[in-house]
């Protein structure tokens, strides 16, 4: 099944595109050549300044960001390009933004994009016959219930893997979370959760975190790092030697309680078309056995149920090679 499929049949399910910022495309921009004609896809001379004056004589952790940035930049032109048929896969996107800084799009489908240490990953839900007959009244950002994504970070230099609760305890809720969060793979689930939902309803920061609380599922620790059923490997079917389809299985034991932001009229709630919210999580990558690197959770919360998720993964130094040497 191609992209276009999926375009023609797509109101019953999510996309979720991810790259990487693998070994192959960092020995790819290593060659100085291939690195200044990707930055010159962008088209955007403040841009490609931007990016290039990250440094200028790098270590190996600056030029990892900088790669990362040219990165997360083409890979978000290049899919939203794909979406709408763009004949020009990289042009730049026009983005809106809310009062709060949440970024919008004059399409008629809702995205959220995330990033862990070398993976970008963008969602895409278009909006199934009810949403648009019950939003035909409404129009911009209001128009489809929007969506939201987080993934937790391979390395997490900032939180102590012994202290997390002593250091995060105020933005859980102490009756119902903390009871839940007794190991470092929870407390990071628990936090994709916290982070989806704000980027679902689009508050930043700008929202009480222990106002809604989750209430997990585990059953034995059913979704772990140590359940083989969610230990990921990008195989599948390619789609030409850049896109990959791939799977992933979630687990979606999850409910969610936003009484006291309702009760309290809260704004982002009364934006929101609906009350419902569908959560599922899954891990992206598994990390490293001595625990240098932890398994990258990945959690979707959206606002349709039974709308089934199709990962898509863009190999950019397939991709870059294939498109520079046209």
């Amino acid at each position: 099944m191609t992209l276009q499929d999926h375009l023609n049949d797509k109101s019953n399910i999510i996309l979720l595109f991810t790259t990487r910022l693998t070994n192959e495309l960092i020995e790819f921009w290593n060659d100085d050549y291939n690195f200044e004609c990707s930055l010159r896809l962008l088209n955007d001379l403040s841009l490609q300044q931007k990016i290039s004056s990250i440094t200028k004589n790098p270590n190996h952790q600056q030029q990892r960001f900088k790669y990362k940035q040219l990165l997360s930049n083409l890979f978000i032109r290049y899919t939203i390009n794909s979406i709408i048929q763009s004949n020009d896969l990289f042009k730049k996107i026009e983005f809106d933004y809310n009062e709060f800084g949440k970024p919008i799009l004059p399409y008629n489908f809702q995205f959220n994009i995330s990033s862990s240490n070398d993976i970008i990953a963008l969602i895409v839900e278009f909006p199934s016959s009810s949403s648009l007959s019950s939003s035909s009244s409404l129009s911009g950002d209001r128009a489809y219930d929007p969506i939201g994504i987080d993934l937790s970070h391979s390395i997490q230099n900032s939180i102590s893997n012994t202290e997390y609760l002593e250091q995060f305890k105020p933005i859980f809720d102490d009756v119902y979370e903390l009871p839940q969060i007794n190991n470092y793979f929870k407390f990071n689930h628990f936090w994709t959760l916290k982070e989806s939902f704000t980027k679902l309803i689009g508050s930043g920061l700008n929202i009480e975190l222990s106002d809604f609380y989750f209430i997990v599922d585990y059953n034995d620790n059913e979704f772990s790092s140590d359940n083989e059923k969610f230990q990921t490997s990008i195989v599948g079917n390619n789609i030409g030697d850049s896109w990959m389809y791939y799977s992933l299985n979630w687990f979606d034991k999850i409910l969610i309680n936003i009484d006291k932001l309702e009760l309290a009229k809260n704004q982002f709630i009364t934006a929101l078309n609906k009350k419902e919210f569908y959560c599922r999580s899954s891990i992206l990558d598994n990390g490293n056995v001595d625990e240098s690197k932890l398994p990258v959770i990945i959690t979707i919360i959206n606002q349709n149920k039974n709308k089934s998720i199709q990962p898509i993964e863009l190999r950019f130094e397939k991709l870059l090679s294939e498109h520079l040497n046209q």
